[in-house]
């Protein structure tokens, strides 16, 4: 009778999930150096006008820096979108768990809409984003302190795919004032084994 040990001798290495993080400045330490590229390895998705993205030393996780989303002062009250998204290569196969602390620290004229972050993982295939993970996280009001985050994604990465999305994506209805921070980005492989291969 065989092993595991000597079971996993005999798969070849696109067999195995990633031991290790993923995300890389995660802990937005990096600044970026290219034009309208806040943090290294970071991008922005969809940014409505009255709403930015800095880099902030103050009110941080952990390290020396965090990511800082914060509206500015409108006439009226309107809603502001920001969307930080990374592109990360990954097994095809394997699942995968993220985790990531978040902060608002101070809320502007908020009207009826509750100011929203939904942290997701997807992937796009044939033109069409398919979700793996979608957590929506609402506020009633400004947080003591930073709120850890770990959450498992609901499917494997599919066998004919090798890199998924990780976005940020905040949405704030007010006339400006709130700042959301995020630090501590973190995604890595919950199984050991990609789905994509014999495991018997």
């Amino acid at each position: 009778m065989h092993s595991a040990k000597d079971r996993d001798k005999c798969l070849p290495p696109v067999c195995f999930c990633e031991t290790g993080e993923l995300i890389r400045n995660g802990g937005f330490e990096i600044p970026g150096f290219e034009p309208g590229r806040v943090f290294s390895d970071w991008r922005l998705g969809l940014s409505t006008e009255p709403i930015n993205l800095f880099r902030t030393t103050d009110n941080v996780y952990e390290g020396n820096a965090a990511a800082s989303v914060q509206t500015t002062v409108t006439p009226m009250v309107e809603t502001k979108i920001l969307q930080l998204r990374q592109n990360v290569t990954v097994t095809p196969g394997c699942l995968y768990r993220l985790k990531f602390a978040e902060r608002l620290v101070t809320l502007g004229t908020v009207d009826t809409f509750l100011p929203t972050l939904i942290a997701s993982i997807y992937y796009v295939y044939q033109g069409f984003e398919y979700n793996l993970l979608s957590l929506p996280i609402q506020k009633t009001a400004v947080d003591r302190r930073y709120v850890l985050h770990n959450q498992k994604a609901d499917l494997p990465v599919p066998c004919n795919v090798s890199g998924i999305v990780v976005q940020f994506e905040f949405i704030i209805t007010d006339n400006g004032g709130s700042i959301w921070n995020l630090d501590a980005v973190s995604l890595r492989a919950v199984s050991r084994l990609s789905d994509c291969c014999c495991k018997e």
